[in-house]
């Protein structure tokens, strides 16, 4: 932590609380099991588009009852504070996630979406990130909630922290360098290993 200059953050379930409901969302959509942005992607042109377009519509309406997560204003005042970038690196649309942080007031330094790059578990935006910054891994940390999260920071070769309950810490916390049960332990993290 001590050379971070890129702060890098998952918005659903990591920087905020959207209230997706991927469950009945996929069942709306018509899919059983997979990942679904791989399966979206996978029929044909008209399909993918229409689909892409529900999703949007979800991700949107979400936006605007979006709540952000404990512990998130003081974490980015320190980041502000020390000259440590804030980047969102998303799976979620690009409007959805701009209108997000829009509408709760947080700035973010660079947006990465499902329209920048592949989204987790690939690493390309955090790839993106380290060369829009043109910093090194080490120089990174990236936060999630997700497997996809910490696979792709792992990947990418950043440090991660996992955002984890009790039954998530077990399941996917040895992947992850930091396990936090939210923003304001990640900022104890950081600060702790700044010193």
């Amino acid at each position: 932590m001590k050379y971070l200059k890129v702060l890098g953050m998952d918005l659903d379930g990591t920087l905020v609380k959207m209230k997706l409901d991927f469950k009945t969302i996929r069942k709306e959509m018509g899919i059983s099991e997979g990942d679904t942005l791989s399966y979206i992607r996978s029929l044909p042109e008209k399909e993918t588009k229409r689909l892409e377009d529900l999703l949007s519509l979800k991700e949107m309406e979400a936006a605007e009852l979006a709540e952000i997560s404990p512990g998130a204003v003081p974490l980015i005042k320190y980041c502000r504070e020390n000259d440590i970038k804030v980047v969102i690196i998303t799976r979620n649309s690009e409007e959805a996630a701009r209108r997000t942080l829009e509408n709760l007031g947080i700035e973010a330094d660079m947006v990465v979406s499902r329209e920048h790059a592949d989204p987790k578990p690939s690493p390309e935006g955090i790839d993106l990130v380290l060369g829009h910054f043109a910093i090194k891994p080490h120089e990174m940390v990236y936060i999630g909630d997700f497997l996809y999260d910490i696979q792709a920071g792992n990947s990418a070769g950043v440090k991660t922290i996992l955002i984890a309950s009790d039954e998530i810490k077990e399941q996917w916390g040895p992947m992850a360098n930091y396990v936090a049960s939210d923003l304001g332990e990640v900022l104890d993290i950081m600060i702790s290993g700044r010193r």
